[in-house]
């Protein structure tokens, strides 16, 4: 008895086998190559003074990585604030938040985002200035540039609590809950991280 051996049945499954696995493989090195943002070390509290004028602010401020060095592209940060003192009139729904090294100025509302690659990019949370006490304001570009002039960014005292959210185009972001004492004194401005929810 003869058997008729169909080739082109058995090479259609062997390339379709092929294709299959390629998928899975390229699916698995895309996932494990994927950059992942942490907040990872914070928050810290420095001081700046201008050398401009006689200006003193204090920061608190978060270190964001890629996890292994991963490049991470067009990284950009918010707050959104979840609890506040029951007499403050929140203006705003979302912050945008300001990295270190990116520039800021009067004209955009926006925060330029930044690459992240192994090293730590410092991401301002808050801040007091000594030209205008008695509350903090959240460290969106606008404030930074004229913080008498932004009351949405605004902390007047009290304490807030703040979800701060780390995202990037082509891959994963990071969470953390966050508790703000904004004080009336410049100096006393202090931040402390609270278990995500």
């Amino acid at each position: 008895m003869e058997v008729d051996i169909n080739w082109f049945a058995i090479l259609g499954f062997a390339f379709g086998v092929a294709a299959v696995l390629r998928w899975i493989f390229h699916d698995i090195a895309n996932f494990t190559n994927t950059p992942k943002l942490i907040i990872s070390h914070g928050p810290f509290v420095v001081n700046w003074q201008s050398i401009d004028t006689e200006e003193t602010r204090r920061f608190v401020h978060f270190e964001v990585i890629s996890k292994k060095g991963r490049f991470a592209h067009q990284c950009t940060a918010k707050a959104r604030i979840i609890k506040h003192p029951p007499d403050v009139t929140i203006l705003q729904e979302e912050y945008p938040l300001h990295w270190a090294d990116a520039p800021y100025s009067t004209v955009s509302t926006k925060a330029e985002p930044v690459d992240i690659r192994a090293e730590a990019k410092r991401l301002d949370v808050a801040f007091t200035t000594s030209f205008h006490s008695g509350q903090s304001w959240l460290a969106m570009p606008l404030a930074l540039a004229a913080p008498d002039k932004v009351p949405q960014a605004a902390l007047p005292p009290g304490e807030y609590t703040l979800e701060v959210v780390v995202s990037c185009e082509n891959g994963k972001g990071d969470a953390k809950t966050i508790k703000i004492i904004s004080p009336t004194e410049g100096k006393d401005l202090l931040l402390l991280t609270l278990a995500h929810p």
